[in-house]
């Protein structure tokens, strides 16, 4: 086994090694980072030995650089460095989908078959790419621990390293350090075998997608060549497998978490239901039968029972695909909505009215954030005389006393002005000032003075602040501002002023125009000197 590299450690000038990887007979992987440009990179490395094996990875190395696929990593360089050979690829950030399966059969879940399919079928079309190149390039290694989901859901055949450039399946250096990975290397990979070639990538894709369907490693060469000497099934059918699968309500489950609980003690560790693998159940028996079918065929022992291209491999896999029934959405997806609540739905409200914004924006309607309103029904506008609620004489709005009866009307006066400006203020908000505010997550409270709100006394209809508005809307808080104050002018409880105009008080008069004649005298003053 070849020594590992400390951290640290500088290689080929600027590569820094970070840490190990993993390993194998091959050598270590090793995350690396290029000083240059801050990228991290996958540094495989190999023990070579002379001048020939020297040429030959050069040779094989100058292949791989000139492969760019979306589901392949990026060749970066290759050097020989202490009697080592480097390859760099691109590092790809991700889990494997040995992981993604795993981790589902530890808690008991499930990856959907559509999307298991979907990655293994990225995977063929990226074999399909390495394998038109001239001479064919074949990969040799396709395993579930070179398969890497990123975060958006891609998949990425990993570790380039192990592949080779041969048109005539001839052995090359690469082949004798390597020799795959039991249960997905064929028997022509092995020592003795006849030489990989196109369809030794197809078997390693058929055990991938045997280990992803059923969380179960294929058999090795060996123990299938065991088995076929036994008379028995040397690659268990997926119907085997799903017989295999304890019921989910098992006698001897129950009776392990008893004994957990020092209820009991099990005889043998009891069997655990997998659902992962009981979705295999859902198929019909003709689909079932017909994805054993590739999966066998794609793992055949001998070479010329296999499928003779991926591309065969993959369309059958599509086949299936469209055919798989169609999954049911997770429970908790949608809220159930309640006859007996009298709270709105504030969240499809908000929907309901964009979606009508966006459709009256078709048309040249409208622009930026604004929608219409609810009308609010326009109320009369107050008469300049009234009654007196006393005596019922017709009275001026600004009579302080009722010339019938004298009694005094100040007050209640005022109170229907109040209300008269508050109904025209509000009634001058037209439909193009009305702004639509997404309710947040969390109410906001109408005390907290870093929020006021105006709310009017009749009515009732309440007025989101200009603070709020700014928040929700920062590009267009100015127009929304100045609208609002063009509407309505609020200051805390008290009752609006009325629109109509102003008026200056006479000591107010009075002070300007004594400012005003002293301004005249000042420039007298100064004209006659």
């Amino acid at each position: 086994m070849i020594e590992t590299i400390p951290s640290g450690t500088i290689l080929h000038g600027h590569y820094r090694i970070e840490h190990v990887l993993g390993s194998g007979g091959f050598g270590h992987v090793y995350l690396g980072m290029d000083l240059a440009t801050n990228q991290q990179y996958a540094l495989k490395e190999y023990l070579v030995s002379g001048a020939n094996a020297q040429e030959q990875l050069k040779h094989e190395a100058t292949v791989l650089s000139h492969l760019h696929h979306p589901n392949l990593p990026a060749f970066q360089d290759a050097f020989i460095e202490r009697g080592r050979y480097y390859v760099v690829l691109n590092y790809i950030e991700g889990n494997d989908l040995t992981d993604i399966i795993r981790i589902a059969r530890q808690r008991n879940d499930v990856v959907p078959m559509g999307q298991i399919m979907g990655w293994i079928l990225s995977i063929c079309d990226a074999v399909m790419f390495l394998h038109v190149q001239q001479p064919p390039v074949i990969h040799r290694d396709i395993k579930p621990d070179n398969i890497r989901i990123t975060s958006n859901g891609t998949a990425i055949l990993v570790d380039l390293g192990n592949a080779k450039a041969s048109a005539d399946g001839a052995r090359t250096l690469f082949f004798i350090r390597h020799q795959g990975t039991p249960g997905y290397a064929p028997p022509e990979q092995y020592p003795g075998g006849s030489g990989t070639d196109t369809r030794s990538d197809v078997y390693a894709l058929g055990g991938t997608l045997y280990f992803a369907l059923t969380a179960h490693e294929p058999p090795s060469v060996s123990t299938r060549n065991q088995a076929a000497q036994q008379n028995k099934s040397d690659l268990p059918s997926l119907q085997e497998q799903i017989a295999s699968n304890p019921p989910e309500n098992n006698p001897e489950a129950n009776e392990l978490r008893q004994f957990r609980l020092g209820v009991t003690k099990p005889t043998k560790p009891a069997p655990r239901h997998s659902k992962h693998l009981a979705q295999l159940g859902t198929l019909s028996p003709a689909l079932l039968d017909q994805l054993n079918r590739v999966i066998q065929r794609s793992m055949a022992i001998k070479p010329k029972d296999r499928y003779q291209h991926v591309a065969d491999f993959a369309n059958d896999l599509k086949q299936i695909m469209k055919a798989l029934p169609q999954p049911t959405p997770p429970p908790g997806t949608s809220r159930p909505l309640d006859p007996n609540s009298t709270q709105p739905d504030l969240p499809m409200m908000y929907d309901a009215i964009q979606a009508a914004k966006e459709q009256k924006n078709q048309g040249g309607q409208g622009q930026g954030i604004q929608v219409s309103a609810p009308s609010i029904p326009n109320t009369p506008q107050p008469s300049a005389s009234s009654t007196c609620p006393v005596c019922g004489a017709s009275v001026q709005q600004k009579s302080a006393f009722c010339p019938r009866c004298g009694t005094a009307l100040g007050s209640s006066m005022q109170s229907k002005s109040s209300s008269a400006s508050t109904t025209n203020s509000v009634s001058a908000v037209s439909d193009d000032q009305t702004m639509l505010i997404r309710p947040a997550q969390k109410p906001i409270s109408t005390n907290n003075p870093g929020y006021p709100s105006a709310q009017t006394s009749n009515s009732g209809i309440q007025v989101a602040s200009s603070a709020a508005a700014s928040a929700a809307y920062p590009g267009q808080s100015s127009t929304f501002n100045g609208q609002m104050q063009q509407g309505m002018s609020v200051k805390g409880n008290q009752a609006p002023s009325s629109p109509s105009g102003f008026t200056l008080p006479p000591r107010m008069i009075v002070l300007l125009l004594i400012v005003l004649a002293l301004i005249i005298a000042l420039l007298l003053i100064i004209t006659h000197k």
